[in-house]
């Protein structure tokens, strides 16, 4: 059975994977229904991480090694491998110019494949920046710059990765919903301002029906949301037999209330 492209197109802006194979596997596991598709990729994130991609093998340079060593933990983790924890975190990023707090360091996150807050590990450092033949702080510097940020900005394919990325990058170990005050202020420092006022309304219901949690199918539905609202900002061609997660039909009736 063949794929529609405009569906493939549809599955990869919901979802934000950027692996048509990905989304050509959910459509044709899902007799290609988009909603069902979306559901399933959401539901059996595994599933996606068992299709086959290319894989290219990179040579470790090894002054990257050396840098990596300077800011890692003295012991491995639990599993005998070696990281860099929240002191050699706070302590690279700073020595990279920036703080904390940027925008930048989330694509940093993603492009380093941190597994949560405050956690290099040793695998993904050393082969991307390897891979991008960055072998020196000053390099490393410049390709967040100039590569990294300049594309987050630019590329909304890009920022949606990296926003689908976030989620779990923020999540708690144990924990299967992000507080709702932590993804707003995830929320304020990545999404575009040209979103601002539809965000500031949706944070106002959230406070007001005193939501305590956003779970992952929220959080990535969020940005998409947010487009249609500002597009149509009394929601009235809202359909709720869309595939828009329980928490945005609540809004919409909240919103019709207000």
């Amino acid at each position: 059975m063949s794929v529609r492209p405009a569906t493939v197109k549809k599955f990869l802006e919901v979802t934000g994977t950027d692996s048509e194979e990905v989304a050509v596997f959910f459509l044709q596991r899902n007799q290609q229904k988009l909603t069902h598709a979306i559901n399933d990729f959401f539901v059996n994130p595994q599933l996606a991480k068992n299709v086959k991609r290319e894989k290219v093998t990179v040579k470790i340079d090894p002054k990257v090694k050396e840098i990596f060593d300077q800011y890692k933990e003295p012991l491995p983790d639990a599993l005998g491998k070696a990281y860099i924890g929240i002191d050699g975190t706070v302590r690279y990023i700073s020595d990279l110019g920036y703080e904390p707090e940027d925008i930048a360091m989330l694509a940093l996150a993603e492009f380093l494949e941190c597994p949560s807050v405050g956690v290099f590990k040793e695998d993904p450092f050393v082969t991307n920046w390897s891979r991008v033949k960055c072998n020196t702080i000053e390099k490393m510097s410049d390709y967040v710059r100039n590569e990294l940020a300049v594309k987050l900005s630019e590329d909304e394919e890009y920022f949606k990765k990296v926003y689908q990325f976030t989620y779990k990058f923020i999540l708690e170990k144990n924990e299967r919903n992000v507080p709702t005050e932590t993804a707003v202020e995830y929320w304020n420092l990545m999404l575009p301002e040209t979103y601002k006022a539809e965000l500031e309304t949706f944070v106002r219901f959230l406070q007001e029906t005193d939501h305590k949690g956003i779970t992952k199918d929220q959080w990535n539905m969020l940005y998409p949301f947010l487009k249609t609202y500002h597009e149509d900002n009394k929601l009235s061609n809202y359909d709720e037999s869309q595939s828009w997660p329980v928490l945005m039909d609540s809004f919409h009736d909240w919103l019709l209330d207000s």
